[in-house]
């Protein structure tokens, strides 16, 4: 499955990646209906299957640590990507103080 196998670029923003995995994720379509009534329910994995999938292919091993590392409440896909995109914000102006000679 092409979803399992994707993986952040090098240069790639969280938010762009999520996208990537969500476009891919429609076309496979992660639902299951349960007969547990009449007219039976469905139940929609998707956001699970992105979420699993965004950490998996995350590129940095320190950030997977760290999103592996919150608590069942805390586990969401938007506290995962604002922790990621802290992350990434707090590394471009530190490379941006840098370029400046600023630290």
């Amino acid at each position: 499955m092409k979803l399992a196998a994707m993986k952040q670029g090098e240069e790639e923003t969280i938010i762009a990646f999520e996208a990537r995995l969500r476009l891919e994720a429609r076309q496979c379509k992660f639902k299951k209906r349960w007969p547990m009534t009449k007219w039976g329910i469905e139940v929609d994995y998707t956001e699970e299957i992105v979420l699993d999938n965004l950490v998996r292919g995350l590129r940095e091993e320190e950030l997977k640590t760290k999103i592996l590392a919150m608590d069942g409440p805390t586990y969401s896909m938007k506290s995962v990507l604002e922790l990621v995109q802290a992350e990434e914000l707090g590394r471009r102006s530190t490379k941006e103080a840098e370029g400046t000679g600023m630290q």
